[in-house]
């Protein structure tokens, strides 16, 4: 009898903590993983970014082609007693951070990592800085909407907006529920609107070096309303799509042909048109000098023709 109690028991604790991690599992599961931190260093736990374009490096410098880090690996960056991150220089005026992922000690670039990235509180009601990631973290401060912060470090990959992330308010650190921050630095009222609504109203000037290409695009529809690749003017067409580099976002691709037969791609992120939007809100620039960052190239069916191969057949 005894025996049938205690099972029944031991039933009834499995069942209130699956319910009770059903209840809480967001807020449970936001913890850091513990990961041991090397003798007098303190570690920043973060996230490979999604994205990324730049390969980690052993210590030797030799790019691990077999073995990198993937987009939402959990990394560990090493820094002294102050929080100064270590870098190590692998190029001139190129740094690297030094970073533990899966037992070994790599270099990886801040470009490739959420600590590399700034966020915005949201307009919502209530925004508590917390001294710990936890639901029932203490209060350190109340924050004001539309507040920029740099990452320090975070439990979960940024763009699951799970769990918290750790900013400097003023002369305090603590931190702050994912779920209340916006997605970039960029001012919270171009927060999810769509590119079309965004650049709807603006007309824009974009210039590229490379090919010295100039597009003048009206916002509404993506209409190019003058095109030249050097002297030549030419015929554009324009696509919506995913940006082919960076962070995975909304894009706008114009497909230009020349008078000479020459094929170009040029393609515009929504980064590109919101930090010139942003531009505007910071009065650096007014409307009338949109300009905003374009990336062009040949099309990739534009080669070189080739000689037809040599008959094999002997005399």
């Amino acid at each position: 009898m005894k025996v049938v109690q205690t099972f029944n028991w031991f039933q009834y604790v499995l069942i209130l903590l699956f319910s009770l991690s059903l209840l809480y599992g967001s807020d449970l599961s936001s913890k850091i993983e513990s990961t041991e931190c090397p003798k007098n260093y303190t570690c920043l736990t973060t996230f490979i970014s999604p994205g990324s374009i730049l390969y980690a490096r052993e210590l030797d410098l030799s790019v691990i082609w077999n073995d990198r880090p993937s987009a939402f690996d959990q990394v560990t960056v090493l820094a002294d007693g102050s929080g100064k991150i270590f870098e190590v220089e692998v190029a001139e005026n190129v740094f690297y951070y030094r970073v533990l992922w899966k037992g070994k000690e790599i270099l990886v670039s801040r470009f490739d990592l959420d600590l590399s990235k700034s966020l915005r509180t949201l307009d919502i009601q209530k925004i508590s800085l917390l001294k710990e990631p936890t639901p029932n973290g203490k209060i350190l401060a109340n924050l004001p909407k539309n507040l920029v912060f740099d990452v320090i470090e975070n439990t979960h990959p940024l763009p699951k907006k799970l769990g918290y992330v750790k900013v400097k308010y003023e002369d305090q650190v603590g931190w702050v529920k994912r779920s209340s921050l916006s997605d970039d630095e960029f001012d919270i009222r171009f927060y999810q609107v769509s590119l079309e609504t965004l650049v709807k109203p603006y007309t824009f000037l974009a210039r590229e070096d490379n090919f010295k290409t100039e597009l003048a695009i009206v916002g509404k529809d993506f209409i190019v309303t003058s095109c030249k690749i050097g002297e030549l003017a030419c015929n554009v067409t324009s696509r919506m799509g995913e940006s082919s580099f960076g962070m995975p976002e909304e894009a706008v691709y114009f497909d230009l042909n020349l008078s000479d037969g020459k094929q170009y791609v040029c393609e515009m992120r929504r980064v590109d048109f919101v930090s010139e939007l942003q531009r505007v809100i910071l009065e650096e620039i007014t409307e009338e000098e949109l300009d905003p960052f374009i990336n062009c190239a040949l099309k990739e069916e534009e080669t070189e023709p080739t000689e037809p191969e040599e008959s094999n057949e002997t005399d």
